[in-house]
């Protein structure tokens, strides 16, 4: 019986015990990760890593950035990642990393050798947001203190999602999307100086500083090289006609320079139908929003019907316009299919798609495109007629 005990006992020695534990207090927790080509053709990895006491310390006194910017060089990740722990008392820990920043000059060179860890790895988020540096490194973008958020890999997707795109433009959507039409998107930021400088008299002024700003987005060939950029008038289109916009303020002139009318689109909804006839494709697109007017510098009057009636048509002319010019744009420089066109008919018309797919570019760049909008104005803000003066511009 003695022996029956002690020879369980001896079996579960090996089983007890945390001699592999990793405490929390031994963790390097990362936010953001950026990688950058150097002119000797190594890579520069950037992390920003969490620093709990400086950011609840921020919390309460706005002081110290509540992040740690790290940096090492290697032939690729995993061997920066290595010299960078050489730095570090700490285990780096990627479970958290919310971002993934790329620089424009590795972008141009091209990343897919450097996407294998991202998909290889069991510590990397499949929804951890990918971004392209616009004229500028990672290194530069992740290093800046931005003063609203305790970490600069916050910020990005915030201001993201307050601007009515998608939250992320993830790797998993990057990788579904390159794997499908053989092209792919992905968000740009760019470190920008103040519109004007202002100087700081005392040391409680608050000039203007340099900050990240969203900048369009990047678009990326086959071979996940960077060919080129919509910029951020362009990228709502892109987003409206996939069907991703949320919402957009938009301003347009009436009948003079300074006649402006701007209205906040809301409900914004898009269908893309393919057209098939004598053995070609083209695409009717019908795309629909609600309009509410926040801003009127005209001498209209938004309370009369035909007022309404005629702003409803400018806009939806000016913005089918605007719309088609994106389209061609793409189709005539970069002949990528940012739109998505070439899966809506891989989902609905899979016999079809087998015949196109193999010369789908061509065919993209060659594509007829019908733009119809239907724009219907529900709301003139908290006063129909304006409370200021009646004034005419034309007399001005």
């Amino acid at each position: 019986m003695w022996r029956k005990i002690a020879l369980v006992l001896m079996c579960m020695l090996p089983l007890t015990g945390c001699w592999d534990r990793l405490e929390l207090n031994d963790r390097a927790i990362l936010l953001g990760w950026g990688m950058d080509l150097l002119e000797d053709g190594r890579y520069l990895a950037t992390a920003n890593i969490v620093l709990p006491m400086a950011a609840k310390a921020q919390e309460g006194s706005g002081g110290s950035p509540g992040f740690l910017t790290e940096s090492a060089i290697g032939k690729d990740i995993t061997d920066a990642g290595q010299n960078m722990q050489k730095k570090l008392s700490r285990v780096t820990f990627s479970g958290h990393r919310r971002n993934i920043f790329i620089g424009e000059n590795l972008a141009k060179h091209g990343i897919g050798h450097l996407m294998d860890e991202y998909t290889r790895s069991p510590n990397v988020r499949p929804r951890s947001n990918i971004f392209i540096v616009k004229n500028g490194t990672a290194q530069e973008a992740m290093a800046l203190f931005y003063r609203l958020e305790t970490n600069p890999s916050i910020a990005v997707q915030k201001i993201q999602e307050k601007l009515g795109a998608p939250i992320s433009r993830s790797l998993l959507d990057f990788f579904i999307q390159i794997n499908k039409n053989k092209s792919g998107v992905m968000p740009t930021i760019e470190v920008v100086n103040p519109e004007r400088e202002v100087p700081k008299k005392t040391e409680n002024d608050s000039p203007p500083q340099p900050t990240l700003e969203m900048d369009g987005i990047a678009i990326m060939d086959e071979n996940i090289k960077l060919v080129g950029y919509l910029e951020p008038d362009d990228f709502w289109v892109r987003l409206w006609v996939a069907d991703e916009l949320k919402k957009r303020d938009i301003t347009k002139t009436i009948d003079g320079k300074e006649n402006t009318v701007s209205m906040r689109l809301s409900n914004l909804r898009s269908k893309v139908t393919p057209i098939f006839q004598d053995g070609s494709v083209s695409f009717k697109i019908r795309l629909t929003a609600r309009g509410e007017i926040v801003e009127n510098n005209t001498a209209m009057n938004v309370a009369e019907d035909q007022v309404i009636l005629k702003l409803e048509q400018t806009f939806q002319k000016r913005l089918e316009a605007d719309v088609l010019q994106v389209i061609k744009k793409v189709q005539t420089q970069y002949g990528t299919d940012v739109f998505d066109f070439g899966d809506t008919i891989r989902m609905f018309h899979p016999y079809k798609w087998k015949k196109l797919e193999p010369d789908w570019e061509q065919t993209f760049k060659q594509a007829p495109v019908d733009v119809q909008l239907q724009l219907d104005i529900t709301g003139t803000g908290l006063y129909e007629q304006s409370v200021l003066p009646k004034r005419s511009r034309d007399t001005e």
